[in-house]
């Protein structure tokens, strides 16, 4: 019999659904059967050791790696062609034309994606003092890491993909640049930040993903951690030896 008076309420569809997903590179397993579920409106740091595979997971989830095994869905969709549309990808290596005119490559992201926002791009420039008419080949790994952050963050994206973006700025630069990132953040998106700099980038993150040896051996809240640890930091420490 049909109850009356109670109202369902229907979630929303999670923004990443990892299913049993395994990547291999000939002898070598950068991902072991990792399942993860991941909401929108979530800042999450995934990190661990070296080759733990962190960067794998990142390109597969911005649709460049597509020969895995398990299942993957971005807002609904395998990666791939509809969701490079929502997915807005920082790569640890350096993404620009370096012989390119940071003008032409504005005009390159306004031609690629509708949701480039030229403006705010132009405003981000400004404040990171970064002339149109400079090209990558005349900066410093740290203008370049700006540039790129720039770029990104001027997309109105489901999914922000950013691995290691402040490696190459410079500690007094640091603090500004993620002050860009968080005021750029809005609420129905979700940011995924691969780093080594955990204590530079911290407080940031709403929950951190550790990858260890392509496995996932946590998945908490930050808050969560530093309460059981005194700090982030220690948590992880713990957590990278095994300590859970």
């Amino acid at each position: 019999m049909k109850e009356e008076g109670k109202l369902r309420l229907v979630e929303a569809p999670p923004l990443i659904e990892i299913k049993n997903l395994t990547k291999t590179f000939e002898t070598v397993t950068a991902l072991d059967d990792v399942s993860l579920t991941v909401p929108e409106g979530r800042i999450i740091g995934l990190l661990g050791p070296n080759g733990g595979g962190k960067t794998t997971l990142l390109k597969i989830l911005a649709g460049l790696c597509c020969d895995y095994r398990g299942e993957v869905k971005v807002c609904g969709h395998r990666p791939g062609a509809v969701t490079k549309a929502q997915v807005s990808y920082l790569p640890d290596k350096i993404g620009v034309p370096d012989t390119l005119m940071v003008g032409e490559i504005i005009k390159i992201y306004r031609t690629f994606f509708e949701d480039f926002d030229e403006e705010r791009c132009r405003e981000m420039l400004n404040i990171f003092e970064i002339k149109e008419t400079d090209t990558a080949k005349e900066m410093s790994k740290g203008v370049i890491d700006k540039l790129q952050v720039s770029l990104l963050m001027s997309r109105k994206a489901k999914l922000y993909l950013l691995d290691e973006p402040i490696a190459g700025v410079d500690i007094e630069a640091r603090d500004h640049v993620l002050d860009v990132i968080l005021e750029r953040f809005t609420p129905k998106s979700t940011m995924i930040i691969v780093t080594h700099m955990v204590r530079e980038i911290e407080r940031l993150f709403d929950s951190v993903i550790v990858l260890k040896k392509g496995k996932i051996n946590a998945f908490e809240e930050s808050d969560a951690i530093r309460m059981r640890y005194g700090s982030l930091e220690e948590g992880l420490k713990e957590i990278f030896r095994g300590e859970k």
